[in-house]
């Protein structure tokens, strides 16, 4: 069974191929999230969201397009939301700066060390190489979620590449 008919599915209130469709679109989802939130709980508590309000605009989704790109953009507006949220309720930019303690989510989430990798990046750095090279979206895709023009996104990424290339070559020499 394809994703568009797990879809389908959802629209008529069948969701029993939920752990399906949720199996293969976790690490999307995780990663927007991860690129800008550092709390596993939060980060739990917003994937949870991203998929409920999916469900709940399922009419909204247009049969035919890229699931991933889709649900990446909802979750990055779900988390940039909570962000903003917070910042205004805390106004304490730490929460924000920890790497995220990967032993909850070691087994489930094999590759957050990439996300301990993009700690010397600023975030709109961070969240385009991580929505480019994990979660895999084109770089159109990219400037629509993150409401840049495609050229500054592409400077954006290439700037990120080779400040991440310097770190690796200086780990190499340590």
């Amino acid at each position: 069974m394809n994703m568009d008919d797990i879809i389908e599915e959802f629209r008529l209130s069948n969701y029993d191929h939920f752990e399906k469709f949720y199996n293969e679109t976790k690490k999307t989802v995780f990663f927007s999230i991860a690129a800008i939130v550092k709390d596993n709980s939060v980060i739990d508590d917003l994937m949870q969201d991203t998929y409920v309000r999916f469900l709940e605009n399922i009419d909204k989704y247009k049969t035919k397009t890229n699931i991933n790109a889709y649900l990446s953009t909802m979750a990055h507006n779900i988390t940039i939301n909570y962000y903003n949220r917070e910042k205004r309720l805390i106004h304490d930019e730490t929460l924000f700066e920890f790497i995220p303690d990967s032993s909850s989510h070691e087994q489930e989430y094999e590759n957050i060390e990439a996300i301990e990798m993009l700690k010397n990046l600023d975030d709109i750095e961070k969240e385009i190489v991580v929505q480019h090279v994990i979660n895999e979206l084109k770089f159109k895709d990219i400037a629509l979620m993150v409401d840049k023009p495609l050229g500054t996104v592409l400077w954006i990424y290439n700037k990120a590449i080779k400040k991440l290339k310097k770190e690796v070559k200086k780990d190499e020499q340590d």
